[in-house]
């Protein structure tokens, strides 16, 4: 645990096990007042404890639902670092007059990347690719006939931030982006299309929408019955998003390109990394170099911003 001490500020605690951190972020935050760090992932009791002197929480990790945040008295503001912000009770946040900010653009450009670079290793086969030749096989070519960008459908389920940089990488390969998204909002160099059609024409479907109870299951097991032969699924959304018991049986069959994920059910994390063609990630589609200290700045700001009376990147 790390303490600075500057009281001409509001009391500001980063409740649990900072992922990435640096003495100059501390020092820029302890600038806006006394800050506390913890290095744990604390019980529901000892985040009660913990924010029982907060005015401002900066989390990661920690479910702060409606009865931990009953008891916070004095705090203000919750400052994910996260751009979802599904660990808070949002209703209960607005109740009880405490803003929520969250972090949207610090990773964009890192994800895009991500989506594109698992799509082209699962259009290119290299995993199945690599298992061979580590086996000691050599040039053998039929299994493992990759398909090229130009010419291909790329199929955005989700069309912000991070949807729109994946359509500008893919548009510079030759590649029609089509759309979907709930207000049908025209999208540059994106056809918005439904749902329906979205999965019937996409040879990769790319999947980045925040996991909200309207959200679940978007990606239906009727949705994934349509999926075109051959069809590249990556998706960088909560696995909430998909039904991923029929994704996985789809797969399965052996009639999709590939499947990428970086938030599958632990549960079938065994069954999906059976199957071929399949690449897992922990959660890291967000984490590079830049993306981290991009992360900081923009905690920081939003925190700032709250302190001058601010609704940066505030959600409620």
């Amino acid at each position: 645990m790390t303490t600075a001490t500057n009281h001409a500020g509001r009391r500001i605690v980063y409740l649990d096990e900072p992922t990435y951190i640096t003495a100059g972020f501390l020092a820029r935050l302890a600038a806006l007042g006394p800050v506390k760090v913890h290095y744990d992932r604390p019980t529901p009791a000892e985040t009660t404890h913990r924010l029982a002197e907060a005015d401002i929480v900066i989390v990661e990790w920690t479910a702060l639902t409606r009865a931990i945040l009953q008891e916070a008295r004095h705090l203000r503001h919750i400052a994910t670092v996260l751009s979802a912000t599904d660990q808070v009770d949002l209703s209960a946040a607005r109740e009880f007059g405490i803003t929520v900010s969250h972090c949207p653009g610090y990773s964009v450009a890192a994800v895009a990347d991500h989506i594109m670079a698992c799509s082209g290793a699962l259009r290119r086969r290299l995993l199945p690719a690599h298992a061979a030749g580590s086996s000691g096989i050599q040039h053998s070519y039929v299994p493992y006939l990759g398909r090229e960008p130009r010419g291909l459908v790329l199929g955005l389920l989700g069309t912000g931030r991070i949807g729109r940089a994946v359509a500008a990488i893919a548009a510079q390969h030759g590649v029609r982006v089509i759309g979907t998204n709930r207000s049908g909002t025209r999208v540059p160099g994106v056809d918005i299309v439904p749902l329906a059609e979205l999965v019937r024409h996409s040879d990769i479907l790319s999947v980045q929408v925040p996991a909200t109870p309207t959200n679940r299951h978007l990606l239906s097991a009727d949705f994934i019955d349509e999926l075109r032969p051959g069809a590249v699924v990556v998706s960088v959304s909560r696995h909430a998003v998909i039904d991923t018991e029929a994704l996985l049986r789809r797969h399965r069959t052996g009639t999709l390109g590939g499947v990428a994920l970086d938030d599958a059910p632990i549960e079938l994390v065994p069954a999906l990394a059976a199957v071929a063609n399949t690449l897992l990630t922990p959660g890291t589609a967000w984490y590079t170099e830049r993306a981290r200290q991009e992360n900081l700045h923009e905690v920081l700001g939003n925190v700032r911003s709250h302190l001058t009376g601010g609704r940066r990147n505030v959600v409620t």
